[in-house]
C-alpha cells in the first residue's frame, strides 16, 4: 500500500476513535502523530493536496486509483462534510492535525480555523441559465490552462486536478450556452494562441462528442485530450513556436515533431487517459492515412477520438487570425471540411459536425 493510503487509513481510524473517545485520548493522539509522520513523504512543493472530483480522488493533482475500505469511507466522509479539497501545508503539527480531525468527526460543517490546513469546495464557475458570462468563464479557464502549461517539463507531473476542473467547467458552460461560437474564444494575443486554441479544441471536441451520444466518462476524457493535444509544442524551440512569419523548411520539420514530443511526454506520466496520449500523437494524421507523423502501420487509421480532435483542430485553427493569414469565416471552413471529407477527415464526423453546428447556430439566431 502507498504512503497516501496509509495516511488516509490513519485519519479514518482516528476519526472513528474520536466518535468513541475524547480527541485527547492517547489512541487518537497516537494515530494523528503517525499520520503526521507520513506527511513528509507526501508533500509536493510544500503542500499535500487532496481533491474530490465527481467520484474520484486526486492527490497532488493526480488521479488516485488505489482502493481500500478506508479510502471508500474517506470519500463518503468528505461528501457528507461537503468538502471537495483539503490542502495541508508544511509546518502543520500533530496537534493541529488532531484538532482538524476531531472537527471532521463531528456532525455539521467545520467552523474552526487552522494555519496550515485549508479545506472547501473546488471553484468551478458554473452558469445559471441565460445570465452566464461565457466570455469570463472561458478567460478564467485559459488562465488556468496557462498556469498548468507553464509547469510542463519532462518527467514533471501535470496538474490533472486543475485540468479536470477546466473540463467540468466546459461541460457546464455548453449546457448553458447553445451557440458554440459564443463559447469558443478568439486569441487576445499571439502569445496566448496556444492556450486559447487548446481550450477551443477541447470545447469543440466535447461539443461533437455530446452530439454523437458518447458517455459522460468519454466526455471528460476527450475534454482532457483536447486540452493536451498540442502539449508537445511546449518542447519545440521558442524561436520556432513564437515566429510570427512563415516557417522555413527546417523550422517546419521541427514543428512537425510536436505530436511525437507530446506523446513521449504524456507517456512518462502516470494516470494520463489513453485518449490524450493517442490524440497528442495522431491529431495531424489524415483519415486516408497521410499527414504526420509518418507511420508504418499500414491499414490502421487514426483512433476515433483523434479524428474528432482533428476536426476541432482544423475548424479552430482556420477561424483564428494568424500573422501569416487572416481568419476564415465559419461557413467557409465548413465548406473546406466538406471538400476534404473522406480524405483528410472522417466523413461521418464531418457530416455530424456540420449538422450539429448548423442546428445550434440556427437555434440561437
Amino acid at each position: 500500500m502507498s504512503e497516501t493510503t496509509d495516511f488516509i487509513a490513519d485519519i479514518m481510524i482516528a476519526i472513528s476513535n474520536c466518535t468513541l473517545y475524547r480527541k485527547e485520548h492517547p489512541a487518537v493522539l497516537h494515530l494523528c502523530q503517525r499520520a503526521h509522520g507520513r506527511l513528509g513523504a507526501l508533500y509536493a512543493e510544500d503542500t499535500f493536496n487532496i481533491a474530490l472530483l465527481e467520484d474520484s480522488l486526486h492527490v497532488n493533482g493526480q488521479p488516485f486509483s488505489e482502493k481500500s475500505l478506508h479510502l471508500k469511507s474517506f470519500l463518503k466522509r468528505l461528501k457528507r462534510k461537503e468538502i471537495e479539497k483539503i490542502i495541508i501545508s508544511r509546518g502543520v503539527t500533530a496537534v493541529e492535525l488532531m484538532e482538524f480531525i476531531a472537527e471532521v468527526a463531528l456532525p455539521g460543517r467545520i467552523s474552526g480555523t487552522y494555519p496550515h490546513i485549508v479545506w472547501g469546495i473546488i471553484e468551478v464557475k458554473r452558469g445559471s441559465g441565460a445570465g452566464v458570462d461565457v466570455a469570463s468563464v472561458m478567460e478564467e479557464n485559459i488562465e488556468k490552462l496557462k498556469g498548468v502549461f507553464h509547469g510542463v517539463a519532462r518527467f514533471k507531473r501535470l496538474d490533472m486536478a486543475g485540468l479536470e476542473e477546466i473540463v467540468v467547467s466546459f461541460i457546464d458552460t455548453l449546457s448553458q450556452e447553445v451557440n458554440i461560437l459564443k463559447v469558443i474564444t478568439p486569441a487576445k494575443s499571439y502569445s496566448d494562441y496556444t492556450y486559447t486554441h487548446n481550450t477551443n479544441v477541447a470545447v469543440l471536441s466535447i461539443f461533437q462528442t455530446q452530439s454523437l451520444g458518447f458517455s459522460e466518462e468519454i466526455l471528460h476524457d476527450i475534454g482532457l485530450a483536447g486540452l493536451l493535444h498540442d502539449v508537445g509544442k511546449m518542447f519545440v524551440s521558442k524561436e520556432v513556436l513564437g515566429k510570427q512569419g512563415k516557417l522555413t523548411d527546417r523550422e517546419w520539420e521541427e514543428m512537425k515533431k510536436h505530436p511525437t514530443y507530446g506523446a513521449m511526454y504524456l507517456a512518462t506520466l502516470p494516470d494520463i487517459p489513453k485518449y490524450a496520449l493517442v490524440a497528442a500523437y495522431e491529431h495531424h494524421m489524415k483519415f486516408s492515412g497521410g499527414g504526420y507523423p509518418a507511420t508504418r502501420r499500414k491499414g490502421e487509421r487514426q483512433h476515433i477520438i483523434s479524428q474528432i480532435i482533428a476536426v476541432a483542430d482544423f475548424f479552430d485553427a482556420l477561424r483564428t487570425d494568424r500573422p501569416y493569414r487572416k481568419s476564415v469565416d465559419p461557413f467557409s471552413i465548413i465548406g473546406l471540411l466538406t471538400e476534404t471529407s473522406g480524405k483528410d477527415f472522417n466523413p461521418y464526423l464531418v457530416e455530424n459536425f456540420v449538422r450539429s453546428y448548423k442546428q445550434v447556430t440556427a437555434a440561437s439566431s
